[in-house]
């Protein structure tokens, strides 16, 4: 028997103190949200996508100016709708295309004479597309993003005044929100544009004055839950007024549900804008924006596809990671998601 024990050994913790020891580091809130946003690899690429696409659009912007890329020459045609080049060999991006009436691709660049390559190709006044596409896309993103934070100031000012009061004040407010909500958005920019002209800024103005409704509802029901808790109520007793507490203690315990509810307003803030300019009441030509180059290159589908093709892949790109960087950062405040 004595034999049998001695082959045993004693495993697991010897020490006390050693049992007592913290394994896992310490995280604070932002630290623990980056932990688990890196582990959705969409999300992450999301992010590093639109970094990309925003320090694109800003460096862009005193190199790519908006007179440049409205400029064409009306006396030569040789560089209207010429085909994608990049000098490299590369199916669809070597500068032939199949022409109008013809059928077998040619080299339209040594057909006309030109000695000069166009990454995109050009457009049906000889423009450059590569050009255009970045004023559309610093356009659409500007839009976008003015759009949203105005609705994240009147929203979140809103929500919180609205679950703060309570009572009759918030019904009535609610009744307010329900009354915009149903205004037809498509009305909001005819009016507007029949005021104002149409503009970047009546754009603005439409998707600001419909599309924060959203943000109001999402914050007035977290504010009527944590207007109750415990650390709210201690801050009354302490004798902290309504607005300090709202800024010091309701918006940071709900800044991960706007930090999601933004993500998602911005890409429909962009789509909005690219509808309202295919139908004629967004910017205007000869100003480009993605819903201006896909409105011109509908006309020139059957024999020049890539003119539509690149606006709509950027904003396709653009729309999706902002939607998977949505989902990533809604499951990353989720506590729910915190590794056990």
């Amino acid at each position: 028997m004595e034999e049998v024990q001695n082959e045993f050994s004693l495993v697991g913790i010897k020490d006390k103190a050693a049992s007592e020891t913290i394994v896992k580091p310490t995280l604070s809130t932002w630290q623990s949200v980056w932990h688990r946003l890196r582990k959705n690899k969409l999300a992450v690429v999301s992010l590093f996508f639109l970094i990309f696409v925003v320090l694109y659009a800003l460096i862009s912007t005193p190199l790519v100016s908006q007179n440049s890329a409205n400029q064409f020459n009306t006396n030569s045609s040789k560089y209207k709708n010429l085909p994608p080049k990049s000098g490299l060999p590369i199916p669809g991006w070597d500068g032939k295309i199949k022409q109008p009436g013809s059928s077998e691709s040619t080299d339209v660049y040594d057909q006309n004479g030109v000695d000069k390559n166009y990454i995109l190709g050009t457009d049906n006044l000889g423009r450059s597309v590569a050009k255009r596409v970045t004023v559309g896309l610093r356009i659409s993103l500007f839009v976008a993003i003015a759009a949203t934070a105005i609705d994240l100031l009147i929203g979140v000012s809103y929500g919180l005044f609205s679950g703060w009061m309570g009572g009759w004040i918030d019904t009535i407010m609610q009744r307010i929100i329900e009354v915009i909500s149903a205004i037809p958005n498509l009305v909001v920019v005819t009016l507007l544009a029949m005021l104002f002209g149409s503009s970047i800024w009546s754009i603005i103005l439409a998707i600001a004055l419909t599309n924060w409704t959203g943000m109001a509802r999402q914050v007035r029901n977290l504010t009527l839950t944590y207007k109750e808790r415990d650390f709210v109520l201690a801050a009354k007793t302490l004798g902290e007024s309504g607005p300090k507490i709202a800024t010091k203690h309701l918006v940071p315990n709900m800044s991960g549900t706007i930090i999601v509810q933004i993500m998602m307003t911005v890409p429909a803030a962009i789509m909005f804008e690219a509808v309202l300019s295919a139908i004629n009441l967004g910017v205007k030509a000869p100003t480009a924006s993605l819903g201006t180059l896909i409105t011109d290159g509908q006309n020139m589908l059957q024999y020049y596809p890539y003119q539509i093709l690149i606006p709509s892949l950027v904003l396709i790109f653009v729309s999706l990671a902002f939607i998977l960087l949505g989902d990533g950062l809604r499951d990353a405040f989720d506590p729910k998601m915190a590794d056990e």
